[in-house]
């Protein structure tokens, strides 16, 4: 009985072991991928960092101003320009939906 006893306390002592290396491994699986995110978030902090600071250099109101006078040609706006809200029609005129391209091309 005592052999029995000590041979099962032997295999649970084993089965325990194995378990625990199994567990083991996984954590290091989860550690390598928790890292691997960590890097991949900081470095998308990052890029979103240089657009921030792209998008302030680009919308700076003096460059947008310089870019508007070098490539449109507005005007400042005559009195005769401006309507009465009562001459805007109370609903748009209907429209019929666009085809799309492929139906199109078999009705020719």
């Amino acid at each position: 009985m005592s052999r029995f006893v000590t041979l099962l306390w032997i295999l649970i002592a084993g089965i325990g072991a194995l378990a625990l290396y199994q567990i083991k491994h996984e954590v290091i699986a989860q550690e390598r991928e928790l890292a691997r995110l960590n890097r991949a978030i900081v470095q998308e902090q990052e890029s979103i960092h240089v657009l921030r600071a792209e998008w302030s250099l680009v919308n700076q109101p003096k460059r947008l101003q310089a870019l508007a006078e070098r490539h449109l040609d507005l005007q400042p706006m005559k009195p005769g320009q401006f309507g009465r809200v009562d001459a805007v029609p109370a609903q748009s005129p209907q429209v019929p939906p666009a085809q799309p391209r492929a139906i199109a091309q078999e009705r020719r």
